[in-house]
């Protein structure tokens, strides 16, 4: 399905955590399931896989086109940042192949 790829890794004592937070979070609005140490969220223009591991929080997006990429990075920043906010999370999104 997606053409484009971008990557971020978010450095957190408690990825698990944020992933179920940010998982819940897009469930009232898309579809979206969480499992372990794994979650999906399912966009109708891409979707976004979810990795925790010990120390880190992975997000790795998926789309068609610049813009939709570009969307999904920019809706699934501000979730994170609401989840995260004592935190306050640095967000860099690397282009994956």
């Amino acid at each position: 399905m997606a053409a484009l790829r971008s990557e971020a890794s978010i450095g957190t004592e408690v990825p698990d955590r944020y992933l179920v937070q940010l998982c819940k979070q897009f469930e009232h609005s898309i579809s979206a399931t969480y499992s372990g140490s794994k979650g999906r969220a399912e966009f109708e223009f891409g979707h976004c896989t979810m990795q925790a591991s010990k120390r880190y929080l992975t997000l790795i997006v998926e789309a068609e086109d610049e813009q939709s990429l570009a969307r999904m990075q920019h809706l699934i920043g501000l979730r994170l940042e609401r989840c995260m906010w004592r935190e306050k999370p640095v967000i860099n999104w690397v282009r994956s192949t």
